[in-house]
């Protein structure tokens, strides 16, 4: 039965995201690593309602809190979140299988509460976590909270988020709930004022841990398992590039025209933060080519696609295609970039 979930792995290893050898090493490609940007900034938003601050992993965690407490507003609960990188590291997905990294990063979000909430709070975040995975997946029923463990020295309790894929169950992400007292040395004596009170307490810290590479690798066999790799149904706030740009025309002065409009386009899509492929240079005049370039940019996920016609030049409409219903609308130039970053935002 393993078998089949080493069949997924190999699928992934011929996609355009990432390099996977024999011998279990990992490397994202310029596209894969695009898709990791993505998840770290999601994953950096924290959960919805508490305020997350961007901590520094070049200084201590009572560093990182004392600096939140200046700056910021520091009522519990508040999270820091922080990125470690690390070479050269083997971390398990499951009993059957490791992937080799030689550069990576964990993502930890270190959440601070109340010690009299903390269980409640604990529960919360990882129904929470569970449906941010679900909200970006293309199979939402994979997702799973394993049981939670207590360790009976330290008194903290764990919990992961996994995933079934193929016949397997794969962890995605870690957390742990540790009592105030096992980090106050961690923490450098911090306290805060509870209430309106001059009472001070030692928060609980809900720490959330995940591996940014693996996080990546996940996505991918979601998508992969759940449509295959012709067209790689990557979420659209996650997918490397948002739209591609695609030409055709019978006509060279037309087409040169077209290419034109079509640099000016991702010009005013990219002042607007959307990550666009520009592929007006390898515009063509059949729908052969047409299809051909379509292939190319549903194989690396992007969702949406502008073509630019003939017409176009004349009337300022053309085409947006998406990649999940492989349907069109027509659209005005005077729509973007608004209209694009609506749907892709929504």
């Amino acid at each position: 039965m393993a078998l089949e979930f080493r069949h997924l792995l190999e699928s992934c290893r011929v996609s355009k995201f990432l390099e996977l050898d024999l011998r279990g090493g990992l490397k994202l490609t310029p596209i894969g690593r695009m898709l990791r940007n993505n998840l770290k900034d999601e994953f950096r938003r924290g959960e919805a309602g508490m305020a997350v601050y961007e901590g520094s992993s070049g200084i201590s965690l009572g560093e990182n809190l004392r600096f939140a407490r200046e700056t910021f507003a520091t009522d519990l609960p508040f999270g820091i979140a922080v990125e470690e990188t690390f070479v050269n590291k083997s971390i398990r997905l499951n009993e059957n299988h490791e992937i080799h990294l030689d550069n990576g990063s964990w993502l930890t979000c270190s959440y601070f509460v109340n010690p009299s909430m903390s269980t409640e709070f604990m529960y919360k975040v990882q129904r929470q976590r569970k449906i941010w995975w679900m909200r970006y997946a293309c199979d939402p029923g994979r997702y799973l909270i394993s049981d939670v463990r207590q360790n009976a020295d330290s008194k903290v309790q764990s919990v992961a988020i996994k995933a079934r894929f193929a016949d397997e169950e794969v962890a995605l992400e870690q957390l742990e709930l540790v009592p105030g007292d096992v980090m106050r040395d961690l923490m450098e004596d911090f306290q805060v004022k509870v209430g309106k009170s001059s009472r001070k307490i030692t928060p609980n810290v809900l720490q959330i841990r995940q591996c940014a590479e693996l996080a990546t690798l996940e996505v991918i066999l979601d998508a992969f398992e759940s449509s295959g790799s012709s067209s790689v149904r990557i979420h659209r706030k996650l997918a490397p590039y948002k739209c591609g740009i695609v030409c055709i025309s019978n006509d060279s002065e037309q087409l040169n025209e077209l290419q034109d409009l079509a640099k000016h386009l991702c010009n005013v899509l990219r002042k607007s933060n959307i990550t666009i492929l520009d592929c007006s240079t390898k515009a063509g005049n059949s729908k052969q080519s047409l299809n051909k370039q379509l292939r190319h940019l549903d194989s690396i996920a992007v969702p949406y696609c502008l073509l630019l016609q003939d017409q176009s030049l004349q009337n300022g409409l053309f085409q947006l295609r998406s990649r999940d219903t492989t349907l069109s609308e027509t659209i005005h130039i005077s729509d973007l970039p608004n209209y694009l970053l609506k749907i892709i935002t929504s």
